[in-house]
């Protein structure tokens, strides 16, 4: 009897006070969907910069006299580096038609012979990305007798490894000032709602209810406020994750446990700030 009452008491709430509980589902979808959103975005942005900032590559050029059993061994010494995940052999011809594709010009025809020499591509294994490591790695391939030079983008690497750790610090301190401010305005709309009926609270006091009682319908009502909010800000999140996807990041990805997660952070909230804000009248 009294779960159905608690159950009749929170949805009758929605049709009490539909003024107050309009704003408190608006300030709840609004917070949770700018969340999120900041969220995602901070995440792929991370997710894609440190795909490339962890997997670097390096340009090995070699002596064009070898044989190929030559260039078979050296591919072999190279890989044995422990810190290396692959190295891929480019002959003379293969660069020249990258060149042509990435450039659009004929160097045979200007030059009347191809320039370009043979080499390795070599891949670093994930983590291998800090500029000392990375020198570790290239000073061991240019001890090799038929390595004449190893090329790789050494400024960009010391300039990304070097803000990298500011960019990461300054990203988690915006979302927190940004979920402090939502978490605040969700539990202030919440308190105003629950104000706005503290002439129901002070009659049911009067009445000899316990404070258990009083407190039951407006905890379930905030925590339902909340589930709403949160599968609202969802559905927000989706439409916003498309339009990103299709207007700057192709790859950009919602995950499902994200979304999940919203719903769940819309309820805590609703139930931690129905439950102090109820306190707080019951209290006085």
């Amino acid at each position: 009897m009294k779960l159905l009452f608690l159950l009749k008491e929170g949805f009758a709430g929605f049709r009490r006070a539909r003024l107050a509980v309009t704003i408190t589902l608006a300030t709840i979808t609004l917070a949770l969907a700018l969340l999120g959103l900041f969220g995602l975005v901070a995440q792929n942005l991370s997710d894609s910069f440190q795909r490339v900032f962890y997997q670097i590559r390096l340009e090995v050029f070699v002596d064009p006299s070898l044989g190929e059993s030559d260039f078979q061994t050296l591919k072999s010494e190279i890989e044995g580096i422990e810190a290396v995940q692959s190295a891929e052999y480019i002959s003379p011809r293969a660069a020249l038609q990258e060149f042509e594709k990435d450039f659009g010009k004929d160097l045979v025809a200007v030059l009347e012979s191809n320039p370009l020499p043979p080499s390795f591509r070599v891949m670093l294994k994930t983590g291998r990305s800090r500029p000392e490591a990375i020198q570790a790695v290239v000073r061991r391939i240019e001890a090799l007798k038929a390595v004449d030079e190893v090329v790789y983008p050494e400024n960009l690497i010391r300039l990304l490894d070097k803000y990298f750790l500011l960019g990461i610090v300054i990203a988690a301190g915006l979302g927190a000032a940004i979920f402090i401010i939502s978490t605040l305005l969700i539990f202030n709309t919440i308190r105003l709602a629950i104000h706005s009926r503290q002439r129901v609270i002070e009659i049911m006091r009067l009445v000899g209810a316990t404070d258990a009682f009083i407190k039951a319908p407006f905890i379930f009502e905030g925590v339902l406020q909340g589930m709403i909010g949160g599968l609202l800000a969802a559905g927000l999140l989706w439409l916003a994750g498309d339009l990103v996807r299709y207007l700057f990041l192709p790859g950009l990805a919602v995950p499902w446990l994200y979304l999940a997660g919203l719903v769940i952070t819309g309820i805590l909230l609703g139930f931690i700030g129905s439950y102090l804000s109820v306190g707080k009248y019951l209290n006085t």
